[in-house]
Protein backbone atom coordinates (compact mmCIF):
# COMPACT_ATOMS: atom_id res chain seq x y z
CA UNK A 1 0.00 0.00 0.00
CA UNK A 2 1.49 3.39 -0.98
CA UNK A 3 2.29 5.89 1.73
CA UNK A 4 0.16 9.07 1.90
CA UNK A 5 1.71 12.00 0.07
CA UNK A 6 1.32 15.41 1.70
CA UNK A 7 0.82 18.23 -0.82
CA UNK A 8 0.43 21.95 -0.43
CA UNK A 9 -2.00 23.88 -2.60
CA UNK A 10 -2.97 27.54 -2.87
CA UNK A 11 -6.65 28.53 -2.96
CA UNK A 12 -7.28 30.43 -6.21
CA UNK A 13 -11.10 30.51 -6.24
CA UNK A 14 -13.86 29.96 -3.69
CA UNK A 15 -16.79 28.25 -5.39
CA UNK A 16 -19.60 27.62 -2.87
CA UNK A 17 -20.65 26.22 0.51
CA UNK A 18 -21.80 22.62 0.60
CA UNK A 19 -23.20 20.22 3.17
CA UNK A 20 -26.37 20.22 5.21
CA UNK A 21 -25.34 23.29 7.19
CA UNK A 22 -22.75 24.76 4.85
CA UNK A 23 -19.83 23.54 6.95
CA UNK A 24 -17.68 22.63 3.94
CA UNK A 25 -16.40 25.04 1.30
CA UNK A 26 -15.69 23.93 -2.24
CA UNK A 27 -12.55 25.62 -3.58
CA UNK A 28 -10.33 25.48 -6.66
CA UNK A 29 -6.68 25.02 -5.75
CA UNK A 30 -3.39 24.90 -7.58
CA UNK A 31 -0.43 22.90 -6.38
CA UNK A 32 2.44 24.98 -5.03
CA UNK A 33 5.17 22.77 -6.52
CA UNK A 34 3.31 22.26 -9.87
CA UNK A 35 1.47 25.52 -10.69
CA UNK A 36 -0.11 24.17 -13.89
CA UNK A 37 -2.08 21.53 -11.96
CA UNK A 38 -5.42 22.79 -10.66
CA UNK A 39 -8.36 20.90 -9.19
CA UNK A 40 -11.32 21.24 -6.83
CA UNK A 41 -11.22 20.27 -3.16
CA UNK A 42 -13.57 20.58 -0.22
CA UNK A 43 -12.21 22.36 2.85
CA UNK A 44 -13.64 22.34 6.36
CA UNK A 45 -13.32 25.58 8.28
CA UNK A 46 -12.64 29.17 7.30
CA UNK A 47 -10.77 29.72 4.05
CA UNK A 48 -9.76 32.80 2.02
CA UNK A 49 -8.20 33.42 -1.37
CA UNK A 50 -4.46 32.84 -1.30
CA UNK A 51 -4.54 30.47 1.69
CA UNK A 52 -2.27 27.45 1.56
CA UNK A 53 -4.09 24.21 2.34
CA UNK A 54 -2.26 21.05 3.25
CA UNK A 55 -3.83 17.71 2.35
CA UNK A 56 -2.83 14.08 2.19
CA UNK A 57 -3.68 11.96 -0.80
CA UNK A 58 -2.64 8.59 -2.12
CA UNK A 59 -2.47 7.10 -5.56
CA UNK A 60 -4.95 4.46 -4.42
CA UNK A 61 -7.71 7.01 -3.72
CA UNK A 62 -7.31 8.54 -7.19
CA UNK A 63 -7.59 5.10 -8.80
CA UNK A 64 -10.67 4.09 -6.82
CA UNK A 65 -12.44 7.38 -7.50
CA UNK A 66 -11.79 7.14 -11.24
CA UNK A 67 -13.04 3.55 -11.23
CA UNK A 68 -16.24 4.47 -9.41
CA UNK A 69 -16.91 7.35 -11.81
CA UNK A 70 -16.48 5.13 -14.85
CA UNK A 71 -18.85 2.52 -13.37
CA UNK A 72 -21.39 5.20 -12.58
CA UNK A 73 -21.33 6.49 -16.17
CA UNK A 74 -21.93 2.96 -17.48
CA UNK A 75 -25.08 2.55 -15.36
CA UNK A 76 -26.70 5.78 -16.50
Amino acid sequence: MPQPVASKARVIKILNRIGARGILTEVRVQLVDQPKMQFMRTVKGPVRLGDIVDFEDTELTWQSSSRSNSNFEGIC
